[in-house]
This record gives C-alpha cells, sequence and structure tokens, in this order.
C-alpha cells in the first residue's frame, strides 16, 4: 500500500507514512484506465493500394498486481478495438489475425448466443441466450470464459463446471497481438492513421441488456490507446 504524509482521522495525529487507500478496484474509471500499455508498430511506413501491411500491437500489464480483468471474471470483457481512417476520413476495422491455440474463438469476437442458462433464473426452459460478447465481430477479447454443466459459457458462478482458456493478461506480461490489413484499391492517397482502443465493461451490455440493470454496470471504459500513421502513395 502506498504512503505520504497525512492525518489517518480528522482528531488524530499527523504522520509522515500515513497508508493510502488507492485500491478502488474494477469499479473505479481511474484505477482502470491506464492499467495496460499499447504500442502499434508497421511493418512498413508507407504501402499502396493492394499491398498488405501487418500491424503489431503490444499490450503491457504495467499497472496491476494481478491479471487484467480480474474479480468477477465471468461478468466482465476486455477488447482490443484497431481502427484505420485515411485521408479522406473513411473508416477501416481491423480484424485481428487468428493465432490458432486451444479456446481461441472465445477470445475473438463473434455471432454466437451464449448464457443460455440464464433461463433457469428466468424460468424459461427455451431460453435461446443472448450474444455473447456485444462487440464489433474480429475484436481481440481478453476473458476466462466459465462454462455451465452442458458446456456453454456461463455468467452464473453458481452452475460452473469448467473454465476455459485463460487469455487475461498477467502483472508485468506483454501480450503481442497482429491485424493483416490489405490495402484496398480506391483508397486515396496520403496518412493512413491505425489507432488501437483497448476497452473494459463490468458486464457484457447484451446481459445487462436482458437483465435491465444501470446503464453504468456496462459502460464501455477506454483503457488506453495508441496510434501509428503510414504513407499510402499512388
Amino acid at each position: 500500500m502506498t504512503h505520504a504524509p497525512a492525518k489517518t482521522a480528522s482528531m488524530g495525529n499527523f504522520y509522515p507514512d500515513a497508508r493510502q487507500h488507492l485500491f478502488h478496484g474494477a469499479h473505479d474509471p481511474g484505477k482502470v484506465r491506464g492499467t495496460i500499455e499499447l504500442r502499434v508498430h508497421p511493418d512498413v511506413n508507407e504501402a499502396a493500394p493492394g499491398d498488405k501491411v501487418r500491424f503489431t500491437i503490444a499490450l503491457f500489464n504495467q499497472k496491476t498486481g494481478h491479471k487484467f480483468p480480474s474479480g468477477s471474471v465471468e461478468d466482465r470483457i476486455v477488447w482490443m478495438h484497431v481502427e484505420a481512417v485515411d485521408s479522406k476520413r473513411n473508416i477501416y476495422h481491423l480484424p485481428v489475425d487468428k493465432k490458432g491455440f486451444e479456446g481461441e474463438e472465445y477470445t475473438i469476437a463473434s455471432d454466437t448466443l451464449a448464457y443460455q442458462d440464464m433461463g433457469i433464473a428466468l424460468n424459461d426452459p427455451g431460453f435461446k441466450g443472448v450474444q455473447r460478447d456485444g462487440i464489433p465481430f474480429g475484436d481481440r477479447i481478453f476473458r476466462m470464459p466459465y462454462f455451465d454443466p452442458q458446456g456453454r459459457m456461463t455468467i452464473q458462478q453458481w452452475n460452473t463446471k469448467s473454465q476455459g482458456v485463460d487469455y487475461r493478461i498477467g502483472p508485468r506480461e506483454t501480450r503481442i497481438e497482429t491485424c493483416s490489413f490489405r490495402i484496398p484499391d480506391t483508397i486515396p492517397a496520403g496518412p493512413l492513421r491505425v489507432t488501437a482502443v483497448l476497452n473494459y465493461q463490468k458486464l457484457v451490455k447484451p446481459v445487462a441488456d436482458l437483465l435491465g440493470v444501470p446503464a453504468d454496470e456496462s459502460e464501455i471504459i477506454e483503457v488506453n490507446r495508441h496510434s501509428t500513421v503510414i504513407n499510402i502513395v499512388d
């Protein structure tokens, strides 16, 4: 715990090393912001229409003494969204490159349903589930999925039988991701700015919408971002 000169009580003594309670946790946006550092590195500085450019993103957990996200891991979601913006302000979404590890399908956002076991609490045996991620398809997710006895992803700890791949970022760990982007034939010449943004939600948005919880439980908190620029030539 950090310390600084202060009183520990309004009528108490002044201490040169009073402990500062700065461990507010995942519900404090100020604590979440800056947890992970990002850096985007292109493999070329200049490209032409039709070229394939690879962007490498390094994510470094430099702030926490535990994995991020932590706490109620089954509820929380951290994801990286990468976009390119050309000189005419056209926006291109860059999905993450697949790595091929076991369970990777739970770490890349996709059009799939999950949380069907909420039908137990909802008293709806035929409940089909809701969207698993609620974020742009192709974005990389840093999570550890929980599974119910039927092998379906769940947010209900009491109905959890197993856990999947742990793709969270550990303390002082650097995770490397890549996005490969074929430069469109119609792209205008000029600067192409590529930005990686790491976002955090305390509760997956489709679940929050279904349950009608307060909006701040599923608000998007930006953890960090970084941009790089390459030049597009004719």
